[in-house]
């Protein structure tokens, strides 16, 4: 499995409301169209607000990020029919050319490499 997960956050000026309506009611409606390719799960979440922020991440760098969502495709194959060889052609949001702002990750099942707390990870 491959897991592509994005943090979003709506442009400057755009209240989340107004992202969230396009978001959830335009966007995402069309990227459902990945399933004829290879799509096998589309989930969404809304961030939580983190209370306080650290040293090295304000509170404010924490909380930029609005919704979490993850793609899942079955393995890379299905990634790229689903995103390169049948690009979507998505509509517009009516507030500016940018919908969303975002930063993506791609990780791999849901089996961790290590589990930090129970074992030492074994280097080269």
């Amino acid at each position: 499995m491959i897991r592509w997960v994005y943090l979003i956050k709506y442009p400057e000026g755009v209240s989340i409301e107004d992202g969230e309506r396009w978001y959830l009611g335009t966007h995402t409606q069309e990227a459902k169209q990945m399933a004829e390719h290879g799509l096998v799960s589309y989930k969404t979440w809304r961030a939580l607000t983190a209370p306080v922020g650290t040293k090295s991440r304000s509170a404010e760098f924490l909380n930029q990020w609005v919704r979490v969502t993850e793609l899942v495709f079955r393995d890379w194959d299905a990634y790229r029919a689903s995103v390169i060889d049948a690009p979507i052609e998505y509509s517009g949001a009516p507030y500016g050319e940018k919908g969303f702002e975002y930063t993506t990750v791609f990780l791999g099942d849901e089996a961790p490499e290590y589990d930090l707390l129970r074992e030492v990870p074994e280097l080269p």
